[in-house]
């Protein structure tokens, strides 16, 4: 019979305003979902039951990209493919890497293009190559973990000290959280000093007061930094989580670093994907005698430079982290062969109830108080070794001077000559 309704079966799409809805199929399309998934997620957010045609046709309508409708020429894209390339000076990324790392910038790589950079004699792009062997001369690793109920997770620290640079002493050392249920990096941070009790217990601060949350359970090394978190996350759980029995879960559990097996695999990835290119870049100033570290204004100007530089990478890789797809895994009783962010934001689609545990903003400034009288500011610990506010303000006028010139890591140490150059005629 006729339809003269003009309504089919699954009845009337009350769909959101198209702003709306391209923002979030756009999120869906960053976290690499399959169109099952984007179905279940427009369900979730929108309350909306759509087919797989309707979804073509909506993402056609919104112009959102896909590997067949980008409007990006071939050329195009393998122009992107190689400029990727061209900054893994250590030829760690493989294909996978890089085609993940394009689509996070809408640039879907089609399969004719993945055999163009054997043509052009680009190594290492159609086999990932394990670099197990290559790890960084003394380069010190530690970690923690911390645990939620149906959602676990991670944190940790790893150094770039100066017995790895060996350049006079300069170094960095990077903390991160990563939930274990989802495999998502949920913070990650540069800092010049994580070892002390009074670094740790504003670093664990930092993160609270960002993510609004502590989990149910902190799980950390027994390293010297973790004596103020024990204290916060005791509190901060008596009083914002007060019924969960700290019998069954409790609020913190050290254990030793060698056993911390989710953080340190973290770690091998970061340190294979990101850590060898930024330890090659950082180790120019070295190898063509550009940093001294007898030279006074060095020391600042190389923290000025480098750490923004090294924080951006850092956001770059937790962002890939959270939107790739990990490995399956047959035997794994938590998710495995799926996307961590997606996890993340829906947990019920995984099995998962989200158990984080809300701390408002003045919680943290309460306890925060508390730490600065007993141990001191938080400039204290996170100001870089003489980057004072004065030479901020003598290296930005120079930067400005010299035309703000956009800042990578592969251009870093031509700029610190420039502005060593500079800062000695000043």
């Amino acid at each position: 019979m006729p339809n003269f309704d003009g309504v089919n079966g699954y009845g009337e799409k009350n769909l959101p305003p198209d702003d709306e809805l391209r923002t979030a199929l756009l999120k869906y399309t960053r976290q690499n979902m399959t169109r099952q998934q984007q179905i279940a997620a427009l369900g979730k957010d929108f309350g909306v039951q759509i087919g797989l045609t309707l979804l073509r046709k909506i993402k056609l309508r919104l112009d959102i990209p896909t590997v067949r409708t980008q409007k990006l020429s071939v050329e195009a894209v393998t122009q992107a493919v190689i400029n990727k390339v061209g900054k893994d000076p250590a030829s760690s990324h493989g294909p996978a890497f890089i085609k993940d790392q394009l689509r996070l910038k809408m640039i879907f790589v089609p399969r004719q293009v993945s055999v163009l950079p054997a043509s052009l004699s680009i190594t290492n792009m159609l086999t990932l190559e394990t670099l197990s062997d290559k790890l960084w001369s003394n380069a010190t690793l530690m970690a923690s973990t911390f645990a939620f109920l149906g959602r676990e997770g991670a944190a940790s620290f790893v150094s770039f000290f100066g017995q790895a640079l060996r350049m006079g002493g300069v170094g960095f050392s990077i903390y991160a959280y990563k939930d274990k249920y989802t495999d998502s990096v949920l913070w990650i941070k540069v800092f010049p000093d994580v070892r002390s009790a009074g670094a740790g217990g504003h670093i664990f601060l930092d993160f609270v007061e960002d993510t609004g949350f502590i989990p149910i359970q902190l799980t950390t090394d027994k390293g010297s930094e973790v004596g103020w978190m024990y204290a916060f996350m005791s509190a901060l759980r008596a009083s914002y989580a007060p019924d969960i029995n700290s019998n069954l879960y409790p609020f913190h559990v050290l254990i030793k670093s060698v056993h911390n097996t989710v953080i340190e695999g973290f770690w091998r990835h970061l340190k294979e994907k990101l850590g060898l290119n930024l330890k090659d870049y950082l180790l120019r100033g070295k190898t063509e005698h550009l940093y001294n570290p007898h030279n006074r204004f060095h020391e600042p100007l190389f923290y000025w430079i480098f750490a923004p530089l090294i924080q951006h990478e850092l956001d770059d890789f937790a962002d890939w982290w959270n939107n790739h797809r990990v490995r399956h895994q047959h035997e794994k009783i938590l998710p495995s062969g799926h996307v961590p962010s997606h996890a993340m934001e829906y947990p019920e689609l995984f099995g998962a109830l989200d158990c984080r545990i809300r701390v408002p903003h003045e919680a943290v400034e309460d306890l925060r108080m508390e730490l600065n009288l007993a141990e001191g500011p938080k400039s204290q610990f996170q100001a870089w070794p003489s980057l004072t506010a004065e030479f901020d303000v003598r290296a930005s006028h120079i930067y400005f001077r010299l035309g703000e010139p956009e800042l990578t890591m592969a251009n870093g140490w031509d700029i610190f000559t420039q502005m060593a150059t500079e800062l000695e005629r000043e």
